[in-house]
């Protein structure tokens, strides 16, 4: 509130000072009634001012020049704050494709990560299905070789027995 005020102030003083050079400029086209008010002889000047309509046409005219002013202004400045708005979309889509970007250059990275743990997975599980047939046919093989000796003690111990026999039988028809 306070700066609307002292803005209608300063446009008030404004307008007063181009009315007075106005006055001042045109001075000789006035009446010996006018100069009076001018040079501020008499009792009410203000009064007698704002009744001459000689008076006041210069002062709207003035204003609305003024006023007209303001005007191409505003225009300017709405113009500006629009192609501003303008830039600033544009920046904001700019970024907005430029964060999309980098969130799908950071999809892709971690997409090749994601494959090559994968192929490491697939490499680790036919190692491991490699290694298991390995165990598994060297646990046949040592199951067969297993079975292999156990053969073996067996023809070994009828063997000694045989052995044990024939040596008895020898031991015996030598005596």
């Amino acid at each position: 509130m306070a700066t609307e005020i002292d803005f209608l102030r300063e446009q008030n003083q404004r307008l007063n000072e181009d009315f007075r050079r106005y006055q001042m400029e045109n001075f000789s086209k006035y009446s010996s009634v006018q100069k009076a008010v001018c040079q501020g002889e008499g009792d009410d000047t203000f009064e007698n001012l704002v009744f001459d309509q000689s008076f006041l046409a210069p002062l709207i005219t003035e204003y609305d020049k003024h006023l007209g002013e303001l005007n191409g202004q505003l225009k300017y400045y709405q113009k500006q704050v629009g192609e501003m708005k303008l830039q600033l979309e544009s920046v904001i889509k700019e970024n907005e494709r430029s964060e999309l970007s980098r969130q799908k250059l950071h999809t892709q990275e971690l997409l090749s990560q994601l494959e090559m743990a994968n192929e490491k997975v697939v490499e680790n599980e036919k190692l491991i299905l490699e290694h298991r047939e390995k165990a598994n046919r060297l646990q046949r093989r040592l199951s067969q070789a297993e079975e292999r000796a156990a053969s073996a003690s067996q023809q070994l111990s009828v063997i000694t027995v045989q052995r044990r026999k024939a040596a008895s039988l020898m031991n015996l028809e030598n005596i």
